[in-house]
């Protein structure tokens, strides 16, 4: 799995009859901003790309991207009609995924850190694997193992995945984020990637904020989706 290469462009995945981008959104930890960061990803290519879009919540524990769209679909909000939102937190997920990829332009995957057979599975499959963390140290004590799972799944995937860690609640009024970022970057000895243990993680360039609007989206269709708008454009465009 490199994160080097770029992947193909969203124009190329989808020049034919749709063959799906698909975005996997995961770590093997819980609360560190996937549904937020897919939901997010998920609206950007439906609304801003006016691709269709299948949101698919694969996290067997909570299910909140899911939950999300039945609070916001209650509260009478419009759901974007390229969208759809569904649920499958199940071990076959890989088949499911391959079998709706020619009704989609993008596909956006919120897997839990509840289950890494999901997790797995779900990254044989994916495009691009982002890895959400927030800017302490206990958000990134599951990262190695989270890329340890992923370079297995990446040795069954033939849709040349590459993987990137998005630094999201930052809050630059403090150190925190600059602090992380460094710990990302140069790791100390046994906790970074490669096979000495000793290799920065693949950060993105596009960070995060902590903002309100993302602490209240939960239940809404957000409109302002700038950053991930930024974050896509820096990882899908050659």
């Amino acid at each position: 799995m490199s994160e080097n290469t770029r992947p193909k462009t969203l124009a190329a995945a989808t020049a034919s009859a749709w063959d799906a981008f698909v975005i996997v959104v995961g770590m093997l930890k819980g609360g560190t901003g996937k549904t937020t960061s897919a939901w997010f990803i998920a609206l950007y290519h439906a609304v801003v790309l006016d691709l269709p879009t299948l949101l698919l919540d694969a996290d067997a524990t909570s299910q909140s991207a899911y939950d999300w769209f039945k609070v916001a679909q209650a509260a009478g909000f419009e759901i974007p009609a390229n969208l759809v939102i569904t649920r499958y937190p199940f071990d076959d997920i890989a088949e499911y995924i391959s079998a709706k990829r020619a009704e989609f332009g993008a596909i956006v995957v919120d897997v839990g850190g509840g289950s890494t057979r999901i997790f797995h599975e779900a990254v044989t499959e994916a495009n691009l694997l982002l890895v959400p963390v927030a800017p302490t140290k206990i958000e990134r004590r599951k990262l190695v193992a989270t890329f340890d799972e992923a370079e297995r799944a990446a040795a069954r995937n033939e849709h040349g995945v590459i993987a990137h860690v998005v630094m999201v609640k930052a809050d630059d009024r403090t150190s925190l984020p600059s602090r992380a970022k460094d710990q990302l970057l140069e790791p100390a000895a046994g906790e970074g990637i490669g096979p000495d243990r000793d290799e920065a993680f693949p950060l993105a360039e596009t960070t995060i904020h902590s903002w309100v609007h993302y602490m209240e989206a939960f239940g809404e269709i957000p409109t302002e989706l700038s950053e991930y708008a930024n974050l896509m454009k820096e990882l899908t465009e050659a």
